[in-house]
């Protein structure tokens, strides 16, 4: 049923849907290179510079199961190579490492979530969502990983803090996407029911009588009254 609705709702225009993918990736990409720059712990930096790379290989493996159009106006090399505004992006400065790993632990779940609904309702064609889902799932594990291992040295308060702020967060924008894909069904619904019951009535009506203007004096007294 899940993947129905993904279908109806969601692929009307692929070409859009993986557009908006590619460039969440490489957005991602660009925004895990930054932070690598500024955390200190050597595990923790390579671990960043590696997720950035397979964000990278994601947005180029969707851009290539685009239309040739459609990827040529993609534009995703300047967010890849990290030339679009900071004040776009996520900061691990101003959010803190704890918080920013959370982020991102809570955004690889849903990817990971998100990714195999799509992937079976493209059946056949959604084959390019595998091998993005098994490094999703590896990106999970060592965030999951960095969490666990800030709790052992005292720092759960901080990091279930977090969490609990992105799961509520969660709820709200998953609500909005539903609202947002729920309203194109219904407007394109009433629209339907409107054209049926007044436009085409009307048109119709409108038809009988023979269009353009008349000149009064041409007509008799009894078509004029």
């Amino acid at each position: 049923m899940k993947e129905t609705l993904a279908k109806l709702l969601f692929w009307r225009k692929p070409d859009d849907r993986l557009k908006e993918f590619a460039e969440t990736e490489a957005f991602g990409a660009r925004d895990l290179a930054r932070a690598a720059e500024q955390v200190s712990d050597p595990w923790l930096r390579r671990q960043l510079i590696r997720h950035a790379q397979d964000e990278v290989r994601h947005a180029v493996l969707l851009e290539e199961q685009m239309t040739a159009d459609a990827a040529e106006s993609g534009g995703l090399g300047a967010a890849v190579a990290g030339e679009t505004n900071q004040d776009a992006g996520i900061d691990i400065t101003e959010m803190g490492e704890v918080e920013f790993v959370a982020f991102v632990h809570e955004a690889e779940k849903r990817a990971v979530e998100e990714f195999k609904l799509h992937q079976g309702a493209l059946g056949d064609k959604g084959e390019f969502f595998e091998s993005i889902l098994q490094d999703e799932k590896r990106h999970v594990a060592w965030t999951g990983h960095q969490l666990d291992k800030w709790r052992e040295a005292g720092r759960g308060d901080e990091v279930d803090k977090a969490m609990r702020g992105f799961f509520w967060g969660r709820i709200y924008q998953t609500w909005m996407w539903l609202a947002r894909r729920i309203s194109w069904v219904m407007s394109t619904i009433i629209l339907t029911v409107l054209y049926l019951t007044v436009v085409a009535p009307f048109s119709f009506m409108a038809g009988r009588f023979e269009a353009g203007w008349r000149d009064g004096r041409r007509l008799d007294l009894e078509r004029q009254f």
